[in-house]
């Protein structure tokens, strides 16, 4: 991925300061603001308390001193001093005019006005009330004008009792308002906190796929070399640890595939001539016998015997045996097919196999290959003739025991026809002798 490969420029260190720096920071400022909030709450929640008492104090106060006031025929009957009452309405009128600035325009307005007007029409009884004090207080209203006042005052201790019910309402709209406003707050800040640990938990799956995915391919690439499995590469991407990593991997990887392959060679090569030896040879043998085998198909297989190598150690010197050897394997190889298998079996003894040959056709290219050994050992005389002894299969099984056993025989035949025969062609010679 995109992302993933712009990870991988950064080094590991880099990449956690990074994570450090976009997950540690927003949730330290979220910290703060939360805190800052819930003290916000609580400063306005303590605000509404008070607020309220501010609001409905008044009110209350003065609709109690009115009752007091009607059951005890002002203090006439009580002989307590009189309240006062004028604060109480100038404390009443400037709470008023204060709910009316801040509501103004709001949904609970109406209740505000409602209340206000309420306060409105119980405000001229008071008014009347504050001047009657002094006169009621010293016995000189009549009857009449008693009852007059007992009626007054009970108009505005209901309408002093409306006003406060509506007005109660207000606070109560008014903390309804602060309390949905709260509620909004904090639901922001459950959906920023959702928000932020959303954010770091996909900052941190990034950072742990931008570490693990690398290690986990190296993993697998380290599997498949120690399986043997050739050509395995690690993944090379980015310019951080794991990249690096990655590259002495490979390297590592390249040298000891070379190395296996050389010692593979090594062990499967005749050092001399460069062909397969003994055990490589035979391994071949093994192996194309049995897919021939599983699909019927016919393969033929040449021991070949060198004529004279003793002859030419003993007059040459071991050089010059070690040098016809490497002439013959190279002339074997000119004269074989790309697909025929060559290997040193023995000394002086070489084993072919030929995938996909009959007998007649391996017999047709045996004769040809010993008729030019013999050939150029006739004009030279530093140079071995061969002779050749072919098995078969299906003519004589599907066992390399069987087949090699078949050639040894008719190789051996074939050396006395040589010298029962010398200098003529290649014959067929029955492998049964």
């Amino acid at each position: 991925m995109r992302w993933e490969q712009r990870l991988r420029q950064l080094t590991v260190a880099q990449r956690l300061a990074l994570f450090l720096v976009l997950v540690l920071l927003p949730l330290v400022a979220l910290s703060v603001v939360s805190v800052a909030v819930l003290n916000e709450q609580e400063a306005g929640f303590s605000e509404s308390v008070e607020e309220s008492v501010t609001m409905l104090l008044p009110l209350s106060t003065l609709e109690h001193y009115l009752q007091r006031a009607l059951v005890d025929e002002l203090e006439e009957q009580s002989g307590q001093s009189s309240p006062n009452f004028a604060a109480l309405a100038d404390t009443i009128d400037k709470t008023f005019a204060s709910i009316e600035a801040v509501d103004q325009g709001t949904a609970i307005a109406p209740e505000v006005g409602e209340a206000e007007q309420a306060w409105d029409s119980a405000r001229p009884s008071v008014r009347r009330l504050i001047e009657q004090v002094r006169p009621l207080a010293t016995g000189q209203a009549d009857a009449i004008a008693d009852a007059r006042a007992r009626a007054e005052l009970q108009a505005a201790i209901d309408e002093i009792a409306k006003a406060r019910r509506q007005l109660t309402a207000v606070v109560k709209a008014r903390y309804l308002r602060a309390i949905a406003q709260r509620h909004q707050q904090l639901r922001w800040l459950v959906a920023g906190w959702a928000l932020t640990l959303f954010a770091a938990a996909l900052m941190v799956a990034a950072l742990v796929r931008s570490l693990l995915r690398p290690i986990h391919e190296l993993g697998r690439a380290a599997r498949s070399v120690g399986e043997g499995v050739p050509g395995v590469r690690a993944p090379v991407s980015g310019s951080d640890e794991l990249t690096l990593l990655a590259e002495r991997f490979n390297e590592m990887a390249a040298y000891w595939e070379t190395s296996r392959q050389s010692l593979l060679t090594e062990a499967a090569q005749d050092p001399l001539t460069g062909v397969l030896n003994r055990r490589g040879v035979l391994a071949a043998l093994e192996a194309d016998l049995a897919a021939h085998a599983r699909e019927q198909a016919p393969l033929s297989l040449f021991m070949i015997d060198l004529d004279r190598f003793k002859t030419i150690n003993d007059q040459f010197g071991h050089s010059a045996g070690d040098r016809a050897l490497v002439w013959v394997a190279t002339r074997l190889r000119e004269m074989l097919r790309d697909g025929d298998r060559l290997g040193r079996y023995g000394g002086d003894e070489f084993l072919v196999v030929l995938p996909r040959t009959t007998l007649a056709q391996a017999e047709d290219i045996a004769g040809r290959i010993e008729a030019g050994l013999n050939e150029a050992a006739a004009r030279e005389s530093a140079r071995p003739g061969a002779s050749i002894g072919i098995g078969a299969a299906p003519e004589h099984g599907w066992a390399a025991a069987a087949l090699m056993e078949a050639a040894d025989r008719m190789l051996y035949a074939r050396k006395g026809q040589r010298r029962a025969d010398a200098g003529g062609g290649w014959r067929p010679t029955s492998a049964t002798g």
